[in-house]
């Protein structure tokens, strides 16, 4: 017989795996939807994976991939939880929340476009030489 904490684990499980279930069969159309309007607009999900109510998207591209994103999720009634400024330059990541849907989404989006910029100077002591004849 099983133990009393492991038996009431494996029913905790089974009601969450349940319970995501639910949500899922309750929002697949809308999570459908994303994903082709997505598709439509090029975007490549590098990563995705649902789980407490939510689905992770980790994303790969250039400024306007992420401004793509913004607008597909924007025009689908959806609001970021936040916005990227100027010191996301490598990553940025925010919810996307709908009043009327229930699905929210994890955006992790990391830029593929980097290069090299000076941002500042800095002296530095170094020894002077020159030629001297006797």
């Amino acid at each position: 017989m099983f133990d009393k904490n492991v038996a009431e684990t494996l029913v905790e499980q089974q009601e969450r795996l349940t319970s995501e279930a639910s949500w899922y069969h309750r929002n697949k159309e809308e999570i459908a939807m994303v994903a082709e309007l997505f598709n439509e607009a090029g975007i490549t999900v590098t990563r995705a994976s649902m789980g407490g109510k939510c689905v992770d998207l980790s994303i790969a591209g250039t400024k306007e991939t992420l401004e793509t994103i913004f607008k597909i999720f924007r025009n689908r009634g959806y609001a970021p939880s936040d916005r990227p400024d100027e010191d996301d330059r490598v990553g940025f990541s925010c919810f996307w929340n709908h009043p009327d849907f229930e699905c929210r989404w994890w955006l992790s989006f990391t830029s593929t476009v980097c290069h090299r910029v000076q941002v500042g100077t800095k002296m530095v002591e170094q020894p002077i030489y020159e030629v001297r004849c006797e």
